[in-house]
């Protein structure tokens, strides 16, 4: 063998060899790199997991506290535990408690602070019904990608998978949930069941029942699918038309209960001892309890009268 040929077999066999160690150094940093990101994301969560997960459990015993829980899934507050939520809160209702003892009586400062803790609830709820009123508002797309993907010869699984990969949270995160559901050989009746379940409303449900009807009784998917798709789009038109019509009065009447309010706020910055004048009487707590109750009233019959049922 001639003395070119090894120079050439030993330059090949270097350069292979500095791929081969870069590369294997390469690795190596991005192993550590990796390591090191994930010590790092383990230590963060583990602080909030060694305090607040035996917490969690403790709380989790009582039925309320398991309602909260369900609620704050519901209105996709997801990434904050149950026990954050009551210990935030608590801590915050305390807060303002104390800083209201400075104006009032200590009673009607601890009552308002409960009331705190009693709104932090009520915005729950209402974020609770926006995340219903969107998968509401998507209805219309799912059931026109589940009658195409459908009528194009695909199975219900696929239409599923492929709806949840097209249509945005919070739709396509239930969807997604449904379609992991069905991968784990959850029959799709059931499937469908807890769906319902999670997002419980007459829209959705007619949609479920339309779907389990026609997987059982082989009926025609697509043309039921494209008039329900028809019809939960002009539900939808109808629906925004009334909430457009009656936004004018019911935001009227909370502007109106917001001035008695700001009233007593102005008083305050000019005498502080209005309020704690006030709660400290008889005279002064009646007052206040028939105008607490008048405004509660109030409130209350705005939202009667004006949500629509369609």
């Amino acid at each position: 063998m001639s003395a070119a040929v090894l120079v050439l077999i030993a330059g090949v066999v270097i350069v292979l060899g500095a791929i081969g160690l870069a590369a294997f150094a390469m690795g190596t940093l991005d192993q550590q790199a990796i390591i090191q990101r994930e010590r790092s994301l383990i230590r963060h969560a583990g602080f909030r997991a060694a305090v607040f997960n035996p917490l969690d459990r403790l709380l989790l015993r009582a039925a309320p506290v398991r309602k909260l829980q369900q609620l704050m899934k519901e209105a996709d507050v997801r990434r904050i535990r149950v026990s954050e939520f009551i210990l935030g809160m608590t801590v915050i209702s305390l807060l303002v408690a104390y800083v209201l003892d400075k104006i009032m009586a200590v009673h009607w400062a601890l009552l308002l602070g409960a009331g705190v803790f009693a709104c932090s609830i009520y915005v729950l709820t209402i974020l609770h019904r926006r995340q219903y009123e969107k998968i509401v508002a998507q209805l219309p797309e799912f059931a026109r990608i589940l009658a195409s993907t459908t009528g194009a010869g695909l199975s219900i699984h696929t239409a599923l998978h492929i709806a949840g990969s097209e249509l945005p949270d919070p739709a396509g995160r239930e969807i997604r949930i449904l379609s992991r559901e069905l991968d784990m050989g959850t029959p799709l009746d059931v499937a469908f069941e807890r769906l319902r379940d999670r997002v419980p409303g007459r829209d959705l449900g007619v949609l479920v029942s339309t779907l389990v009807i026609s997987h059982r009784s082989g009926g025609s998917l697509i043309s039921a699918l494209r008039d329900l798709s028809f019809t939960l789009e002009t539900r939808k038109e109808t629906s925004r038309e009334v909430r457009t019509i009656v936004a004018e009065s019911s935001y009227t009447g909370y502007m109106v209960a917001g001035m008695g309010i700001t009233l007593l706020a102005l008083l305050t910055m000019f005498n502080n001892r209005v309020l704690h004048d006030m709660t400290s009487s008889i005279v002064g707590q009646i007052v206040l309890v028939a105008v607490c109750g008048a405004y509660v009233l109030g409130i209350v019959l705005i939202n009667r009268l004006t949500r629509v049922k369609l």
